[in-house]
C-alpha cells in the first residue's frame, strides 16, 4: 500500500533553538511520504534568519502577526488542505520525536478511519522513561482536566491503545477527511483550550481520539510560553471558562460557574493577590484578552 502524504507542521515563537532540535529529530523518521512546514508566529527576535541558515530549503511561513496556536498552524494546514495531505501531524517545536513515531501513527489511522485524532505517549524531557500524558480526559461540571497515566512509567502503557477525551496539542495527528468534516482549531482562545474544544468536535461528529501508546514523543514543555511572565496561568483559567462556556451542556454550567466563584473567593481571601483568579475568570466570561497585544 502506498504511504499516504503526511503534512508535520511545527509552530515556532522566538525559540529557533528548539525547533532546530525538533527538525534534526524529524529528519530521523522512518516513514518516507512527509513534508516538514514550519510556521513562524511573527517572531521577534532572529528565529526567521537562524532557521533558514540551518535548513536553507526549509518551507516556511513567516505570520504576519501571532494570532496565536490555532493562527499559526491553521496557516498550514490550510495550505496541506489545498496540496490534498491525506493528515496533517501538528508537533509543538519543544518536542522531540522517535523516528517510528509516524509510523505508528499513520499505520493505525489507515486501518481505523474511525479515529478521528491520534496521539502518541509524550514522555518527559527530564526521563523519558516517564510519561507526561497518554491522552487525557475533561470533566466538564469542574473543568478539571486529567492527564492519562502522568508521572508513570512508559511501561505500564506498552502495546496499549487508549481512548480519550483529547490529545495533547504538542503532538497529534489528524485526517484530512476529518478536517474538511469538522473544520480547523478554533482560533478563540489564543493558547490552550483550543485542542480541547477541537478534539470534543471531533467526537461529537462521531470519531474517535485515541492515544497509540507504541508511538512515542518527548516533551521539554512550554519554552516559548515561559518567555512571558504570567502568560501560562492567566491563559489557562481565562480559556477553562471560555471552553466550558462554548461547549459545557446547561448542567454542566450550573455547576461550573458556582464553582468557580467559591473558588475565586477562597483565593482571593487566602493567597498573595489571589483576586487575580477572579480577573481571569471575568475575561474568560466577557471574552477579553489581557495579552492582546501579542497579536501584533
Amino acid at each position: 500500500m502506498k504511504q499516504r502524504r503526511v503534512a508535520i507542521i511545527v509552530l515556532n515563537y522566538n525559540n529557533a533553538a528548539d525547533t532546530v532540535e525538533c527538525l534534526k529529530s524529524i529528519n530521523q523518521l522512518t516513514y518516507d511520504n512527509y513534508h516538514t512546514i514550519v510556521v513562524d508566529n511573527h517572531s521577534t527576535d532572529d528565529s526567521i534568519s537562524v532557521l533558514q541558515r540551518e535548513y536553507p530549503s526549509l518551507d516556511l511561513i513567516a505570520s504576519s502577526i501571532n494570532g496565536g496556536y490555532a493562527y499559526g498552524n491553521n496557516l498550514a494546514i490550510k495550505r496541506a488542505r489545498q496540496e490534498e495531505y491525506d493528515y496533517v501531524c501538528i508537533l509543538n517545536n519543544d518536542v522531540i520525536v522517535e523516528p517510528d513515531f509516524l509510523s505508528q501513527l499513520v499505520t493505525y489511522g489507515n486501518e481505523h478511519p474511525e479515529a478521528g485524532v491520534i496521539g502518541p505517549r509524550i514522555c518527559e524531557y527530564e526521563d523519558d522513561s516517564l510519561i507526561e500524558s497518554a491522552g487525557s480526559t475533561v470533566d466538564l461540571n469542574y473543568g478539571k482536566v486529567t492527564r492519562l497515566f502522568h508521572k508513570e512509567n512508559e511501561e505500564v502503557v506498552q502495546g496499549r491503545i487508549i481512548p480519550c477525551d483529547y490529545i495533547g496539542g504538542a503532538c497529534m495527528l489528524v485526517s484530512m477527511e476529518v478536517i474538511n468534516q469538522v473544520g480547523y482549531i478554533p482560533e478563540d482562545y489564543f493558547l490552550f483550550y483550543e485542542e480541547n474544544e477541537w478534539c470534543l468536535k471531533i467526537k461529537q461528529a462521531g470519531y474517535d481520539v485515541v492515544c497509540v501508546a507504541d508511538a512515542k514523543v518527548i516533551h521539554k514543555g512550554s519554552a516559548s510560553i515561559n518567555k512571558v511572565s504570567g502568560l501560562s496561568e492567566y491563559f489557562m483559567y481565562r480559556n477553562l471558562v471560555i471552553f466550558i462556556r462554548r461547549n459545557g451542556t446547561l448542567m454542566n454550567k450550573l455547576i461550573f460557574y458556582p464553582y468557580i466563584a467559591l473558588f475565586s473567593l477562597k483565593s482571593g481571601m487566602t493567597k498573595a493577590d489571589g483576586w487575580r483568579f477572579s480577573r481571569y475568570f471575568w475575561d474568560g466570561i466577557t471574552n477579553k484578552n489581557k495579552y492582546q497585544n501579542l497579536r501584533g
